[in-house]
């Protein structure tokens, strides 16, 4: 395919839109989450581990599903494990539009994990599928798409919160998933299969361990992937317990994560395609690292808010660049199924990122909690400059 097409041009193009609206729904209601989650403590009147163990079930159930919706999608078809899992996402969040008890919100967490772990992986293969070696650039697109949405969760949450109807935040977002999976299912015109599929686990585990930069740069991700799910969990926490910001400003503060995010995730996708994707994912742990220092010494509002767009611009850099490197290093007929498994290890133990905050954060603090991440992506830093100071 011609690098010199347009990846929004005919019915690749469509493709394209339908997969990134699809993760922009995802984002858009999993990301109004965080933000809630001081008036969910205070409402359903639970303690900051209970709300962390909530974050860590729908991450974790969010990462077991990453290797069936890859091998499935595998071995039936994309268009349907990414049907079910837009299906089971709308169900899962009208059970969040309605939630008034822990048991509730916990169920709720429950089918959103699982919605989204199905979705993930599926999208990225059928990108693959499509755009070939400029898959980076447009994973880039579609990370993009996700932090739109993301950026706009919080503004939804807010707005709901200022009503004093937090659960009215995931009503768009019901909305918005059923328009997606209408247009997926009129644009996409691949195969629709239902049958029987093994998950050859054991094969696929030997496949993925077997390759030495797989195993290095998945204890990479392991890292990078706890700091994110514990940074974005608590980020609206912390600045309010921590740097004094009131809800309003602290959910402001929250969705420039995710307007850094559009811009930083097309850009590193493309330098990655053109020059070296370790390097780029080396350089955006730096500046993560970078960002959480200025962040948990921050003095003022400003610098604050420094921080947390270094971080940002760091973290966000990652995965799309990381992502394209690794599903490269698979065999064709099981890319899905091996990335969804790596995805599955790394979010699986990074689903653990928001319990650990809570239980630092209810014996000592926010701040010292934020400063352990610092220590995690050293680790990932020294990983990926071997790797490629080796040339791997």
């Amino acid at each position: 395919m011609s690098h010199e097409r347009s990846v929004w041009a005919g019915t690749d193009g469509r493709v394209l839109i339908a997969v990134s609206a699809g993760w922009l729904a995802v984002r858009l209601g999993r990301e109004a989450i965080p933000p809630l989650v001081p008036t969910i403590i205070d409402e359903v009147q639970i303690s900051p581990e209970s709300a962390g163990f909530g974050l860590t079930v729908m991450w974790f159930v969010y990462a077991t599903c990453q290797y069936p919706g890859g091998r499935f999608s595998d071995a039936l078809s994309r268009k349907t494990v990414l049907t079910a899992s837009l299906g089971t996402l709308v169900v899962g969040f009208l059970v969040l539009g309605v939630v008034s008890t822990y048991a509730g919100l916990l169920a709720g967490f429950v089918l959103v994990g699982l919605g989204g772990g199905l979705y993930f992986v599926p999208s990225r293969a059928l990108l693959t599928d499509t755009f070939g070696d400029r898959r980076g650039q447009v994973f880039g697109i579609q990370s993009a798409s996700g932090s739109v949405g993301a950026m706009a969760a919080a503004g939804v949450a807010v707005a709901a919160i200022s009503v004093g109807v937090w659960q009215l935040s995931f009503l768009p977002v019901v909305v918005v998933l059923v328009g997606v999976l209408g247009g997926l299912l009129y644009w996409y015109d691949g195969p629709f299969v239902i049958g029987r599929a093994s998950l050859g686990l054991g094969g696929t585990g030997r496949r993925i361990l077997a390759v030495p930069r797989a195993r290095s740069l998945l204890a990479a991700y392991i890292c990078v992937s706890f700091v994110w799910q514990g940074f974005l969990g608590f980020l609206p926490t912390f600045l309010q317990a921590e740097k004094g910001f009131d809800p309003a400003f602290a959910g402001a503060a929250f969705a420039s994560v995710f307007l850094v995010a559009v811009v930083v995730g097309p850009v590193a996708g493309r330098l990655g395609d053109t020059v070296s994707r370790v390097f780029v994912g080396l350089g955006g742990v730096g500046l993560a690292i970078a960002g959480l220092l200025v962040l948990v010494t921050a003095g003022s509002t400003l610098v604050a808010v420094l921080g947390v767009v270094v971080v940002a611009v760091g973290l966000r850099s990652y995965p799309p660049v990381m992502q394209a490197h690794l599903i490269g290093l698979f065999p064709d007929d099981s890319m899905a199924g091996d990335l969804g498994a790596m995805k599955m290890i790394w979010t699986g133990v990074g689903s653990f990122a928001p319990t650990y905050v809570g239980v630092v954060a209810a014996r000592s603090s926010y701040g010292l909690a934020f400063t352990g991440f610092v220590a995690c992506l050293a680790v990932s830093l020294v990983v990926l400059a071997v790797l490629h100071l080796t040339g791997e």
